[in-house]
């Protein structure tokens, strides 16, 4: 049983629960066959129904025969579906006849036609004769219209060079002013060497002296511990070492080169003795004057000497 709200005039099944009762146009029998109709009507919905049921149940049963509880549901399906055909036999039956022993229609009344009286016919007025304007007055005017009509055309143009003129001016972008490219100023070389260069010399040669010093400090020290120490010396085991396979050199014949040309140490090829760079990428020193070597005196040089020679 399904429960519905009181203000629902249909049941989902189709029933209608209110008919038309207070149309004044039918009689007591249409109403009856109205009433069995909508009665009909929920019947062979139920008759749907039953079939579906019928369906479901068949379904199942084909999915495991050998239950006994689907075979019994497919047995009652059936049974109440044949119920709700019967039913609908009946009542489709009846609707029959019921509409048969409906009194025919009567005829609908024609409305009396009323005679309308007869129109007097207006009298027919005499036209009114209008006198033409004058040539002056037409000429005048088709001046003042021609006049307003190219008024009206310069202003259409006007507006679009107007609005021509404020999308060029709103589409063109405004220049950036370029910024100068700083150009770094040349190098110059030369061959005599500036102040700068002979200070970054003379660091250099004082960061050696000064290794040279540290490195005589550390042997004086070195001297005093091993006469301190007393002279007892351990001689390690030396192990006999196999000798050491004798590389095999190959010695390839110098390439004879031209006066014009040099060869490149990188790649060995031949390059004019005029360029500065070979086609490997390596760079020719320009001038060996460029670098000029550091000024000492044989003194220097043979006290040099002595401190890197090993005692």
């Amino acid at each position: 049983m399904v429960t519905l709200p009181l203000a629902a005039s249909n049941c989902a099944c189709g029933h209608q629960f209110d008919h038309d009762d207070t149309d004044a146009t039918l009689s007591s029998e249409e109403i009856r066959v109205k009433a069995e109709e909508l009665y009909e009507n929920y019947l062979a919905a139920r008759a749907e129904q039953a079939a579906s049921a019928v369906m479901a149940a068949q379904s199942e049963f084909a999915r495991d025969p050998a239950s006994s509880q689907k075979s019994q549901r497919v047995a009652s399906a059936i049974q109440e579906s044949e119920e709700a055909r019967a039913a609908l036999a009946v009542q489709s039956a009846r609707v029959v006849e019921m509409k048969k022993a409906l009194p025919p229609p009567a005829p609908a009344l024609r409305p009396m036609q009323v005679p309308s009286a007869p129109e007097k016919k207006a009298a027919s007025a005499k036209p009114v004769v209008v006198p033409l304007p004058a040539r002056a007055t037409a000429k005048a005017a088709n001046t003042t219209a021609v006049t307003a009509s190219m008024a009206s055309i310069r202003a259409k143009r006007a507006a679009r060079k107007a609005a021509l003129a404020t999308a060029r001016s709103m589409s063109v972008p405004t220049p950036v002013p370029a910024r100068p490219e700083i150009t770094p100023p040349p190098v110059v070389q030369s061959k005599t060497p500036n102040p700068a260069f002979r200070q970054v010399q003379a660091a250099r040669a004082e960061k050696i002296l000064r290794k040279a010093e540290i490195a005589t400090a550390v042997k004086a020290v070195i001297r005093e511990e091993i006469a301190v120490a007393p002279k007892i010396a351990v001689v390690p085991k030396v192990e006999p070492k196999s000798p050491s396979p004798v590389p095999v050199l190959t010695k390839s014949a110098p390439r004879l080169l031209r006066s014009d040309k040099k060869e490149c140490p990188n790649c060995t090829g031949s390059v004019d003795s005029k360029l500065s760079r070979c086609r490997c990428g390596y760079e020719f020193p320009t001038s060996e004057t460029l670098m000029p070597s550091l000024a000492m005196s044989e003194d220097e040089r043979a006290e040099f000497a002595k401190l890197f020679s090993v005692p």
